[in-house]
This record gives structure tokens, C-alpha cells and sequence, in this order.
């Protein structure tokens, strides 16, 4: 009898998981002017060592997959890559929610699907003011502070059928002989765990701290013990769990561009530490929004960035994807995004990266109003909004696994 009403039980969850995978056509039939046949990714050969990894994670001989994706403010509030994040975990585990960053305390605008507070004001740069005198880690923005007294709340949220409840935390911060010590507390203030930041090995900027029950908040607190101690710098916080899967990390800053993370000089250290399989960069918005827009500029500023990544992660593959279209000043069509889709995809097939050209498939040139009129886009028209973003995600999503079954039927 318990044979039996077991075997229902299967076919009722293969039958909503399928309902819930929705092809390209059926997501983009309400928008005639999206090119749902563009929807797939150019040289996604290069892909290969990640769909590798992904077949390991599924046959169970890896624990762990790896994505970082990097951008500015498209990727800055977390729906796109958001979006990504939770299909791709949906289908292959969710290991954790990754990277997040006290944008807040940045005075910057923060993901909706976690919050954090602080006590007090924070020096902060991002990495799109070079002159500014602090390094850029791996969030992209760095925030200081020389008060002992601060501290910095984080409560995670869950994703709609996804568990966010971590069990291991890895702070990104500064470690020397000034720094101040960190405490690690639950919010009834019981410690959690101690870190002292004047240890430089054997990671010089980060400390992982293993808890014994999974937790949704925490809070981070400045020590001092030593009259040497100064100053503190945090970089950003990664939140994983015990489950096999899937971990996406997301960078976004607003206002980015390629030189900005080039310059960060702690960048690829520290993103050496998320030892990612697959980073998805979506940049080139506010190169191509100045009005003398560069193209061998542009792609120097690609190559270098790229390249010195690959010194560091040298078994990470790449995907890059086109900034959509968008006007100046809300009053002007804007051609040099067509010109940076060229250099772009002109890079990838010539230096063994992906590439995803989601302007041509959002409908080309001039294409951000009609996805306005539909509630796609915002009014500066050149942002999407919620709905647009995660529709772009949903898109992404479809191209890389089209082209991930492709390689499990050749």
C-alpha cells in the first residue's frame, strides 16, 4: 500500500517542476517586439568546463558549483542576476545565497531580499571614484570606519521556494597589525564567533567561520583590544550553507565600467577566494553612455580585465553580455550601444568567451520605449525595472541551459 501511494507522490513533483520551465516563446509572446529567435548564446563553446562542472554536480562526484556575475546598476539591485540565481539553484541545489555587501551603509541602494544596519556613519568608496583613498575589494565598494563602538546587522531573506538559511560565513576584511578584531553575534548578542584581524595568514583578507546551526541574521561587531588598533575595512560577506548546489554571487555598482573593476586593487584577490567555475560580466551601459564613446578603449579596458583574472582563476570560463539599449537624458537614442555590442562580441569570438547579445534580442536600436510603454523599462529609459530585469534573467537562463542540453545531446 505505501508502494502505491509513493509513486502519485513522484509523478505530481516531475509534473510541477516541468510546468514551471517556460520556453523563450512562451515568455516573450506578449512582447512582439523582443526577437525570441536570438535568444541563444554565440561561442558558448568556451562554456564547456562549466557544463562539465554542472554534470559532476548532478552525478554527485562535486559538491559545489560557482558563479560570479558582475556588472553596475543593471546588476546592482539583484534581479537579473537574481532571477538567475534562483532558477539555476532551483534546478541543479542551492548551496547558499552568496556574496552580499552593507550597501546601506555605503549610502547606496541595497537587494530587496536581504537588509542591513548600522550604528553609525561609515566612509565609503566605490570603485567609480579611483582618487578616493581606500582599496576595492570584491564587492566592488569599500566602507571604514575608526569607531570601536560599530557594528553591522545582516538578515537574509528567502527566495520564493528557496531556503537562504546559512551555517557558514566568510568576511572579507582588513587584516594587519592595526585592524580591530571582529565579534560575530546573533541577534540575542550571544557570540558566535571571534576573529582576530590582526592575523594575516594564511588568507590576508578573509575569515570563514563555520556555526553549528544554520541562521538567517547576524551581527558583526567592532573590537578593540589593543591600543594599536585603529581602523576596520569590510570588503563583503559570502553566506553559504551545508547542501550541495549551486552558489551565485553577485558584484554590482552603480555607474561601473571595465576600468573601474580593473583598477580595484583588491578586486581579483579577493575573488580568487570565491574560486568561481563560471563569471558572467554585464558592463558596458556607461562606457557607451558618454558622448564620445571609444571602441578600442573599450576593448582594451574588456581585455585587461579579463586577462587578469585569468592569471589569477585560470580555469574559470566567461560569459559576457551586452548592455541593452537605452537613451542620453532620456531624450536621445543612443547608437554607441550598438557600436559596444560589436567590440564585445568581437572579443568573446576571438578570446574563448561567451557571449549573450541582449540588445538585439530586446528588439536593437531605440528598443528601450517600447519596452517602457509595456512597464519594462523605467522612465529614464535605460534601466528596465523589477519586471524587465527579471525577464531578462529568465531569458539568460533559457540561452545557458539551451545551450547546456545541446552539449549532453552531441
Amino acid at each position: 500500500m505505501k508502494i502505491f501511494l509513493f509513486i502519485p507522490v513522484i509523478i505530481l513533483i516531475f509534473v510541477c517542476a516541468d510546468t514551471n520551465a517556460q520556453t523563450t516563446e512562451e515568455i516573450t509572446r506578449p512582447y512582439t517586439f523582443i526577437r525570441d529567435t536570438l535568444n541563444y548564446l554565440i561561442n558558448d563553446s568556451a562554456l564547456s568546463g562549466f557544463y562539465k562542472k554542472l554534470d559532476e554536480l548532478q552525478n554527485g562526484t562535486r559538491d559545489k558549483v560557482v558563479v560570479v556575475h558582475i556588472g553596475d546598476s543593471h546588476i546592482q539591485a539583484d534581479y537579473f542576476s537574481g532571477m538567475m540565481r534562483e532558477k539555476l539553484q532551483r534546478k541543479f541545489g542551492n548551496a547558499g545565497r552568496g556574496l552580499i555587501f552593507p550597501y546601506r551603509a555605503a549610502k547606496t541602494n541595497e537587494p530587496r531580499n536581504y537588509t542591513t544596519k548600522t550604528n553609525i556613519t561609515w566612509e565609503a568608496k566605490r570603485n567609480v571614484f579611483p582618487k578616493l583613498q581606500l582599496p576595492i575589494g570584491i564587492g566592488g565598494i569599500t566602507i571604514r570606519t575608526f569607531d570601536e563602538t560599530a557594528y553591522l546587522d545582516f538578515t537574509i531573506q528567502d527566495a520564493d521556494s528557496l531556503n537562504y538559511a546559512f551555517s557558514k560565513i566568510k568576511v572579507f576584511h582588513y587584516k594587519a597589525p592595526d585592524a580591530f578584531d571582529l565579534s560575530v553575534t546573533d541577534q540575542s548578542q550571544t557570540n558566535l564567533a571571534y576573529i582576530n584581524s590582526r592575523i594575516t595568514t594564511p588568507d590576508f583578507f578573509t575569515t570563514e567561520i563555520l556555526l553549528r546551526d544554520t541562521t538567517r541574521s547576524f551581527q558583526l561587531h567592532l573590537i578593540k583590544s589593543d591600543s594599536t588598533q585603529l581602523q576596520s575595512m569590510i570588503y563583503g560577506v559570502e553566506l553559504e550553507n551545508s547542501q550541495k548546489g549551486l552558489v551565485y554571487n553577485m558584484v554590482g555598482v552603480n555607474g561601473a565600467m571595465f576600468a573601474h573593476y580593473d583598477s580595484s586593487v583588491y578586486f581579483v584577490d579577493q575573488l580568487v577566494s570565491l574560486n568561481p567555475d563560471l563569471i558572467i560580466i554585464s558592463l558596458g551601459t556607461n562606457e557607451a553612455f558618454t558622448k564620445y564613446f571609444n571602441e578600442s578603449e573599450f576593448a582594451e579596458n574588456i581585455s585587461n580585465v579579463i586577462a587578469k583574472i585569468r592569471i589569477s582563476i585560470p580555469n574559470a570560463n566567461f560569459l559576457l553580455t551586452s548592455p541593452p539599449d537605452g537613451y542620453r537624458y532620456r531624450k536621445y537614442k543612443n547608437a554607441s550601444v550598438a557600436k559596444a555590442v560589436v567590440v564585445q562580441k568581437y572579443f568573446c569570438e576571438h578570446n574563448n568567451a561567451a557571449f549573450w547579445d541582449f540588445y538585439h534580442l530586446m528588439g536593437g536600436y531605440g528598443s528601450i520605449y517600447k519596452w517602457y510603454t509595456k512597464g519594462l523599462a523605467q522612465r529614464d529609459y535605460l534601466h528596465l525595472t523589477k519586471a524587465g530585469y527579471e525577464l531578462q534573467g529568465h531569458l539568460l537562463f533559457n540561452a545557458l541551459m539551451e545551450s547546456y542540453n545541446m552539449t549532453k545531446v552531441q
